[in-house]
């Protein structure tokens, strides 16, 4: 039997695996566990070596299926291995998101046999319900709100990001770190104790927010109008982000709520959050940014990004790159002087 954990999550996947073990081997007895890079002769011998304890023998691998993918093919020997694998024996295999023509090939050699576990990060609703059953596992309920709030400290553009692309490819790159979710979460439970709900202002108060995103050293380049500044971040953050469409993304989020913070500064945050989407914290943090863009400029900027990512998607535009570092130069131009006054 083998059971494939596949995802870009490794929470999940340990997890899963977790609740495998202590179904299976709680002791731990019949279990043994290779690390990446273990040849297909070593686990398979493993494999076939009778449970000295329990009839069952519990394998446990890192990238087995992965590490044997050439050009969307399996292995013939990993699969001709797995096909013959003895009813006694158990194969775990912790993996990445793997092509679904992997994942029919698999089913359609070891039919009943093997069995997929997805463990990724959930999008939009289905992850403040993630959240919400993780918060009952440490006996507290949370608000719907709340635990927005806590995803935003923790990842200032990735909830909004999701709700607008969910499941491309970029997205799955840029995982939630649910690890850090779950410790947030245990933490809150300790700290409003002997109450048994987390509400915003908590979260507020002692979730702290991680250190600002990569792009905001760009954004605040672009707001002094440094040019040399501005070619130098550009090419920083396309290095550390390795796809441009990622970093395009990022820009156009940051903008967008931008514009939403500065229309009607005058609203609270959590009212141009509901008539926006973006969460209130999202809209304190912008507003937190001394940015001398007026709103006009900061409309026309979004404008320029999405009309870059468009022209990328319909095939129009090639090296967005260059596109991307001609409209920040371009848009460095637009911002307007800060005014000193002196005093006397």
């Amino acid at each position: 039997m083998l059971t494939v954990l596949h995802g870009e999550s490794e929470f999940q996947r340990e997890r899963q695996l977790a609740e495998l073990r202590m179904s299976q081997d709680p002791e731990g007895l019949a279990t043994v566990r290779f690390p990446r890079g273990t040849p297909i002769s070593t686990i398979m011998a493993a494999a076939r070596t009778p449970g000295f304890f329990l009839a069952r023998r519990l394998v446990i691998t890192e990238c087995l299926v992965a590490d044997h993918i050439r050009q969307q093919q399996l292995d013939p020997d990993l699969l001709h291995a797995v096909a013959t694998l003895p009813p006694s024996c158990h194969i775990i295999s912790l993996e990445p998101p793997l092509p679904p023509v992997v994942l029919d090939r698999l089913r359609a050699t070891l039919g009943d046999t093997v069995t997929f576990l997805e463990c990724s990060v959930p999008m939009g609703e289905k992850l403040i319900d993630w959240v919400t059953e993780r918060a009952r596992y440490y006996g507290v309920e949370i608000e719907p709100a709340a635990a927005e709030e806590l995803l935003i400290a923790i990842d200032p553009t990735a909830f909004q990001r999701r709700r607008e692309h969910a499941g491309s490819e970029s997205d799955q790159q840029a995982g939630l770190d649910l690890a850090r979710v779950d410790q947030e979460l245990a933490k809150l439970a300790t700290a409003v104790y002997p109450e048994k709900i987390i509400r915003v202002a908590v979260v507020r108060e002692l979730v702290a927010a991680d250190d600002a995103p990569l792009e905001w050293a760009l954004i605040d380049a672009l707001n002094r109008g440094d040019g040399t500044a501005i070619v130098r971040e550009l090419e920083r953050a396309l290095e550390t982000n390795a796809a441009p469409d990622v970093l395009l993304a990022q820009l156009a989020n940051h903008f967008e709520a931008l514009l939403a913070a500065q229309i009607l500064p005058q609203l609270s945050p959590d009212a141009v959050a509901a008539a926006t989407g973006f969460s209130a914290r999202r809209i304190v943090q912008i507003r937190r940014i001394l940015s001398t863009r007026s709103p006009m400029n900061a409309g026309a900027m979004l404008a320029a990004l999405r009309t870059i990512d468009a022209s990328v998607k319909r095939g129009i535009l090639i090296d967005s790159e260059a596109a991307l570092a001609v409209t920040l130069l371009t848009g460095a131009q637009r911002v307007r002087p800060v005014v000193r006054r002196s005093v006397r």
